[in-house]
């Protein structure tokens, strides 16, 4: 990609999650430099809470009057996206070549009563060509179904109070919609994608390619029969060897911080997983991989302080630890100062003293949140 890109500071992405009335729980991930606006806020003055925040975060070198002034027109907008019935909403905010750019991206989800998505999108196309003749329209197949996208531009005013010329401007606006019908529901989902025209519209719009791809759903049932599933058996697929060997390293400093003899059982190999916060908000794929292994008849005297133990030697090297209120587990979470290859991955010790056995996992970080260098989305 022919691009030099800077994005700003700004958390992991993470999935999106929405459920709908048919109890339908849609996924998607976000690259870190979309951020959200507060669409779904409780109230006003949570919603101006969050605003404001994010003014202040996306501008910090500009005067509190200008990061106010931004914030209430992005407050402007929150309304009419709500009566639009719009279910997320970020705005995208890059450096190309030392110079500003920024998109938007809206999702609304919205009810329809065919009950053939075929022919709700074939319809679809029919009454959108009748508004915008000149527009670009395709029947296409994503990972997460068939769909329907537009590609044209649209005018919006600008007003005269946020325009820098002081007066009402009319605006060019290059703009990609994509119609995707939600199997066995009447609720069609909408992306969109605009921004203003200008050279680095193929940027964004590779990048917009890119969220549809993740795009994925799962019902209650679906979900519930993952959790079930997760308890009784691990997966068995074999992850990335670099993966692996990295979960052997934290296993094994794991093992010498327990510092208990017993007969290990367990631990012959890795697995990939998908972790329970990308189920539970509809993603399929595996994102994370898991080593467990467990020590089995230790002596009970040693058992009582294997927690604290663990807990006083990991976060030493930086682990964050959590224990539990019975103090009989605890989970360890690598921080920046464990170490960068180390951030994002979790240590699980439970002592189970009436069976004389202690139970170990290690879960590398979660591929969807990870955010690399050379990727949007990590």
């Amino acid at each position: 990609m022919p691009y030099s890109v800077t994005t700003p500071d700004a958390p992991a992405p993470a999935p999106t999650q929405h459920a709908g009335p048919s109890k339908l729980h849609i996924g998607w991930i976000m690259p870190p430099f979309v951020r959200e606006l507060p669409v779904d806020a409780p109230d006003t003055e949570t919603a101006v809470e969050q605003l404001l925040a994010l003014a202040t975060s996306l501008m910090p070198d500009h005067p509190a009057e200008a990061q106010l002034r931004f914030a209430l027109g992005l407050g402007m907008q929150l309304e009419p996206m709500t009566e639009a019935n719009v279910i997320y909403a970020g705005l995208c905010f890059l450096e190309v070549e030392g110079r500003p750019s920024g998109s938007t991206i809206v999702v609304s989800q919205l009810p329809h009563d065919s009950e053939d998505d075929g022919q709700l999108l074939r319809t679809t196309e029919e009454l959108l060509r009748l508004a915008h003749p000149d527009d670009d329209y395709r029947l296409v197949e994503l990972p997460c179904g068939p769909a329907l996208t537009r590609i044209g531009r649209m005018e919006f005013l600008l007003d005269a109070h946020w325009s820098p010329t002081g007066a009402q401007e009319s605006l060019q606006q290059s703009l990609i919609q994509v119609y995707i019908p939600l199997p066995g529901t009447s609720e069609l989902l909408v992306f969109e994608l605009g921004a203003p025209e200008s050279e680095d519209w193929d940027l964004h719009s590779e990048l917009f390619a890119e969220i549809l791809k993740t795009i994925d759903w799962g019902t209650d049932q679906e979900i519930a029969d993952y959790r079930t599933v997760q308890q009784s058996a691990p997966a068995s697929a074999e992850p990335d060897e670099a993966v692996t060997q990295e979960l052997y390293r934290h296993s094994s400093r794991l093992l010498d911080a327990i510092a208990l003899r017993g007969r290990m059982s367990g631990g012959t190999g890795a697995s990939s997983i998908t972790c329970s916060d990308c189920w539970s908000k509809g993603l399929r794929s595996a994102c994370s991989a898991q080593h467990s292994w467990q020590i089995e008849e230790v002596a009970p005297a040693g058992l009582a302080e294997v927690v604290p133990r663990v807990t006083a030697s990991l976060s030493a090297k930086g682990w964050q630890a959590e224990p539990t209120e019975n103090g009989m587990s605890v989970c360890l979470r690598a921080s920046e100062a464990t170490g960068p290859q180390a951030v994002g991955h979790t240590l699980m010790v439970t002592v189970r003293a009436e069976e004389g056995r202690i139970a170990a996992q290690v879960t590398s970080p979660c591929a969807r949140r990870t955010v690399g260098v050379d990727s949007a989305f990590g």
